[in-house]
């Protein structure tokens, strides 16, 4: 079980994000290579919908704030390469003839559920300002159990 960042004194949530902010630099394509398996996978076992889980650093930013769509344009530069593979495999999932919904979550931390988080086709969130993985589950669950109006469409989720 994850620990709430309160009982860490925020260790876990600096640790975590070392490790991504890392890996974001050189990534490879297991994000487009991944979502090939995935897909072709899905097609032989006859499932029907696919929930990808995405990020927000994806968006044109045309759906948020202004100065939010200046901090989405500059960790589109800072993770160049990494934002191509998760754009290559989010364009694979449109092109797959499932039905889908990609969820594009705000900066992920540990820290115990609160389901007050905003979620639905070009929400306007904060994209720095972090939401539990919980919270994120949620909206993942609600995206598989067919939210209305989120099939074949992206769904923002943050604050």
């Amino acid at each position: 079980m994850p620990q709430s960042d309160e009982r860490t004194g925020g260790w876990t949530n600096l640790r975590a994000g070392l490790k991504v902010t890392a890996a974001n630099f050189a990534p490879g394509t297991i994000m487009s290579e991944g979502l090939a398996n995935i897909l072709a996978a899905s097609r032989r076992a006859g499932v029907k919908r696919l929930i990808m889980q995405s990020g927000i650093n994806l968006s044109d930013g045309t759906e948020l704030a202004f100065c939010h769509r200046g901090m989405v344009r500059g960790m589109r530069r800072m993770f160049r390469t990494a934002i191509e593979d998760k754009s290559a495999a989010e364009q694979a999932v449109m092109a797959s003839g499932l039905d889908w919904i990609i969820v594009r979550a705000s900066v992920l931390k540990y820290a115990d559920a609160t389901l007050n988080y905003t979620a639905g086709p070009r929400a306007r969130i904060a994209p720095l300002r972090p939401i539990p993985y919980a919270d994120c589950a949620d909206c993942l669950i609600r995206a598989a159990a067919g939210e209305p109006g989120w099939s074949g469409r992206i769904v923002n989720v943050g604050k």
